[in-house]
């Protein structure tokens, strides 16, 4: 047993039945030596007890609590707090459909990596529920499965319900990137055309400015700029960007005759809402419709007109570091994901690449 000083911090070092343990106490050596000398005390009169006899009595005195009951009375709550509103329903849908059925019955504190390992192999390979095969799921489904357990047990943790999070060594998959295909110029011509005069707008905010989902169904009159021609993409409270942060997106002549054109309604301050004045939900069917008028095999879908604004910008040569500020991402690798060049595209550079003729050295003998 003995008193050392490591790091400006005094440190106690001692054995118990052949074991060795290391206590940090602070800053002051009497404090080091005191407690060593408790130690020596408690040991001789046969009371010590281990740190990990300590720590196994510590979870005894802890209520275990079933898994359902934390994730539905305690962590769920907490969830609507703290998270957006489409986390909150994914976490929600996660839990009541998937985690809750297959964990119902445990306690926290029995669930252990090997359990969670099972579910997300059953997750993958499909299994028997009641007679009836599920199918196998994705890499990414079974990914957000983990990252819902993963931050469940971790508030376990935090909240003093179990001592370590079972879920910390789990790994995810590594997920495919599976971009749309992009939309050409003539298609996305084509698509304005055939959309719906209630719609063009907003695909027009798709197209020319490169707008998320939510940030198109939430976007508001007061967000347009018109003296300056700028989009403001604002980040509030109730619906924020992806990123939390709001950002400023210039206005071609395209875009503005849009907006100028698309009708307003004196209820709402929505730009783009339905007959109650409420933003829009899904107009999946309405833009499929409209590119099949157009004549474009596969469907539209929102996301593919992010998609077109993000890949033709750096086509027509914006340089990436200003794409990456209007599309709102941190990292440029990201954006340069988004760069997919059109087939045309990549045969017209092609027809660029030259080798003119420089300065040639005769390498031939000399004669003799």
């Amino acid at each position: 047993m003995g008193v050392y000083r490591k790091n400006d911090t005094w440190w106690i070092d001692y054995y118990y039945q052949e074991h060795r343990y290391r206590q940090k106490i602070g800053p002051r050596r009497r404090d080091a030596e005191e407690a060593l000398s408790k130690i020596k005390v408690k040991i001789a009169a046969g009371e010590f007890s281990t740190p990990e006899e300590r720590k196994r009595e510590e979870g005894l005195k802890q209520q275990p609590i079933l898994f359902e009951t934390f994730a539905l009375e305690e962590f769920l709550p907490w969830s609507e707090v703290n998270h957006s509103t489409k986390h909150h329903i994914l976490q929600k849908s996660i839990i009541r459909v998937q985690l809750r059925p297959y964990f119902t019955g445990q306690h926290l504190h029995q669930i252990t990596p090997k359990r969670l390992e099972d579910y997300i192999g059953q997750r993958i390979r499909g299994h028997y529920l009641k007679g009836k095969q599920k199918r196998p799921v994705k890499e990414a489904t079974v990914n957000r499965d983990i990252a819902c357990l993963k931050i469940l047990l971790r508030k376990a943790v935090e909240w003093g319900k179990i001592d370590s999070n079972p879920a910390k060594g789990i790994k995810t998959f590594k997920e495919i990137p599976n971009p749309p295909r992009l939309l050409e110029q003539d298609e996305v011509a084509h698509l304005l055309a055939e959309i719906p005069e209630h719609l063009k707008a907003l695909v027009a905010c798709g197209v020319f400015a490169g707008l998320r989902r939510e940030e198109l169904f939430h976007m508001r009159w007061e967000d347009v700029n018109w003296r300056d021609g700028e989009l403001n993409v604002v980040s509030r409270e109730a619906h924020h960007t992806k990123n939390y942060q709001s950002r400023r997106i210039p206005m071609n002549e395209a875009l503005v005759e849009a907006l100028r054109r698309h009708p307003r309604r004196l209820d709402s301050s929505h730009i783009f809402c339905n007959r109650e004045g409420q933003p829009y939900e899904n107009i999946r069917k309405a833009l499929c419709g409209a590119g099949k008028r157009a004549g474009i095999e596969g469907g539209v879908g929102l996301h593919q007109l992010r998609h077109a604004f993000c890949s033709h910008a750096l086509m027509q040569g914006i340089d990436a570091r200003t794409v990456q500020k209007w599309m709102g991402h941190r990292d440029l690798k990201t954006t340069l994901r988004y760069a997919h060049v059109s087939l045309d595209h990549e045969k017209a550079a092609i027809q660029r690449l030259r080798y003119s003729f420089g300065h040639q050295v005769d390498t031939k003998a000399a004669p003799a």
